[in-house]
């Protein structure tokens, strides 16, 4: 026998994972001593490494729940799995299995970044190429290649997953002058890697004082207000600070919903005018280093040549003195540091009752569900404010308590027909990747994304606003709207990704075009689609290895009907069994049992 279990199994299967409660005694955990099984026939196949034999039948190992489990958690906590990770974790403890990734030491952006543009540069020389006519230094190209690299071959996959979520919330652009500067976006990048798993007020001084993000919402080299020039501090920062990056627009309950006023109207977080005390806090910052030794410091120095590594510094006499007002009354009192004002208003919007429950919800939307419950988020948002030892903003802890909790791990979500996510172009993308692989023409593989970008309109770190790719609250027209149901990810699907979407799929599977690569045909890559060759002469088989990586057990019987009537149309004298391959991925990967998540 090899075929998976009903959803229900499966549910049942990662439940009693999650309890980690052991049972020896009964058919069907996981050994036959004492039994005997006759059966008909014991299926074998010398393409094909499992064996159905009669025991599989009583042992446990027939139905494939286990697995099916562990690939859905992977699907929701990784970009994607290998056959030979589901089978690791199948067996272990999903809190086991994050406690270790936690514990993997972060992969390095900038360094892998630096070590690819060193690698292509000495091969452009070797192919005849003047050196005045090569870059001084990555670009966003480069800074793309190391993230495709890092996505296949790093070892801290989780925390790839929860950096990129970060960088969905914590929004900077290479659609900006950035684009120019490879380093000032790997090395964004590993403030939120480094810190995906630490303290969130931690986190979120590293961003406010990297340049990158200092020159994308414009609060490098943003100075004390001089009334006789009409200089008078940029707000964006201040703005986005506190609107997106912390506390939100409206008070909000632990549970994520809004409180009301006496007129049962939403209670704004702040006003225009706490946007200008905040502004007057972000101000005397700026380049706090540079590429060349030699060259000097100072207020108003440009990102050009200098080195977007290292955090901004505080120029004191472009800081705004006086005091400061924040919402609900809190002062910083004149006279102190500016570097010291910054970590009031860090403190304050770190404390304020609304962060757990903001964070806590877009983490939550970009992990499991685009309609997390009430309950759901009390849960997190709880965990946010005290990990239960006394720490409040442990990531690690948020992150755990979102895939461990029982609306992510239980029956009901998976049946909900209004739970879940659809998935986004990235995530498509990088589990086909990753669960089959791109073989390298010679040793090395490229890729930077573009068409991705350019026909699905996404792409790590380039968000065409600081609002991220799609809103929060985004409800597409139609019966989702009409049942006040949000859809991130909708806003990005529209007639043009809709049709493009299954023309990538198309080229991925059937003409081997996976990855784009603009730095010659050594580095072209090619998929692997051969690790399921052993179960493409079987029907059956091949849509069950297929439904296990790619729908963790859920195809629909639709879905399974449709790819069973194709590959029967399939002549293997014309079409070879790769072809079969193909054809049943293509199918599988265009069908909402994949696009959309449970």
């Amino acid at each position: 026998m090899h075929s998976l279990g009903s959803v229900l199994f499966t549910c049942i299967i990662s439940s009693s994972i999650l309890a980690q409660t052991k049972y020896t005694d009964y058919i069907g955990a996981g050994h036959f001593q004492g039994i005997s099984v006759k059966t008909s026939s014991d299926l074998t196949s010398q393409e094909w490494p499992l064996a159905a034999t009669g025991y599989k039948t009583i042992d446990g190992h027939g139905l494939e729940g286990r697995a099916a489990a562990a690939c859905r958690f992977l699907d929701q906590a990784t970009f994607g799995a290998s056959l030979p990770e589901i089978w690791s974790l199948q067996d272990k403890s999903f809190s086991t299995w994050m406690d270790e990734q936690i514990a993997v030491k972060p992969t390095n952006y900038t360094s892998t970044t630096d070590s690819i543009f060193r690698y292509l540069y000495n091969y452009y020389l070797s192919q005849g190429k003047d050196s005045s006519d090569l870059s001084d230094a990555p670009g966003w190209t480069e800074f793309r290649y190391a993230w495709w690299r890092i996505l296949q071959e790093g070892k801290d996959l989780l925390r790839q997953r929860m950096t990129y979520a970060l960088s969905q919330i914590f929004v900077i652009s290479d659609d900006s002058d950035l684009g120019g500067y490879g380093f000032a976006l790997s090395s964004y990048y590993d403030i939120l890697s480094q810190n995906a798993f630490g303290n969130f007020k931690t986190l979120l001084k590293s961003v406010a004082l990297h340049p990158s993000m200092g020159f994308y919402l414009s609060h490098l080299n943003n100075p004390k207000e001089i009334p006789e020039e009409n200089t008078h501090p940029d707000q964006n920062f201040a703005r986005e600070v506190m609107q997106l990056f912390s506390i939100g627009l409206y008070q909000l309950n632990v549970d994520g919903t809004r409180k009301k006023d006496g007129q049962g109207k939403d209670i704004p977080t702040y006003t225009n005018n706490d946007i200008a005390e905040m502004a007057k806090i972000f101000t005397g910052l700026s380049i706090g280093g540079t590429i060349d030794s030699t060259e000097e410091l100072y207020f108003e120095r440009g990102i050009y040549h200098s080195d977007m590594t290292v955090p901004m510094k505080m120029y004191e006499e472009w800081h705004e003195p006086g005091i400061k007002r924040l919402p609900n009354g809190k002062i910083i009192p004149a006279g102190q540091p500016g570097m010291k004002d910054i970590d009031d208003a860090i403190d304050f919007l770190f404390n304020h009752p609304n962060t757990g429950p903001f964070i806590s919800r877009l983490l939550i939307q970009r992990f499991t569900s685009s309609n997390p419950s009430k309950e759901y988020i009390t849960r997190v948002a709880k965990i946010f404010n005290d990990d239960g030892k006394g720490t409040r903003g442990n990531l690690a802890a948020v992150i755990k308590a979102i895939l461990l909790d029982e609306e992510a791990r239980d029956c009901a979500s998976v049946t909900d027909p209004e739970g879940g996510k659809l998935l986004e172009p990235v995530l498509r993308y990088s589990k086909f990747v990753r669960a089959i692989g791109v073989k390298p023409e010679n040793q090395i593989t490229f890729n930077n994304g573009y068409r991705i970008q350019e026909r699905l309109f996404q792409h790590p770190l380039s968000s065409p606003t600081v609002f991220n790719f799609y809103l929060p609250d985004y409800k597409p027209n139609g019966p989702l709207t009409q049942i006040a149901l949000s859809a991130p990810e909708f806003q990005i699907f529209n007639t043009q990704s809709a049709i493009n979407y299954p023309n990538m799929v198309h080229e991925w599977v059937f003409w081997d075009y996976v990855f784009d690569n603009w730095s010659g045909p050594d580095f072209n890559g090619y998929p692997q689609l051969t690790k399921l060759l052993g179960a493409s002469n079987n029907d059956e088989t091949l849509i069950n290895e297929i439904d296990l990586i790619f729908t963790h057990g859920e195809m629909t019987s639709e879905t399974r009907t449709i790819i069973k009537d194709s590959l029967k149309k399939t002549n293997y004298s014309v079409h070879g069994l790769a072809d079969r391959i193909s054809l049943a991925l293509y199918l599988a990967l265009i069908s909402p049992d994949f696009v959309i998540k449970k």
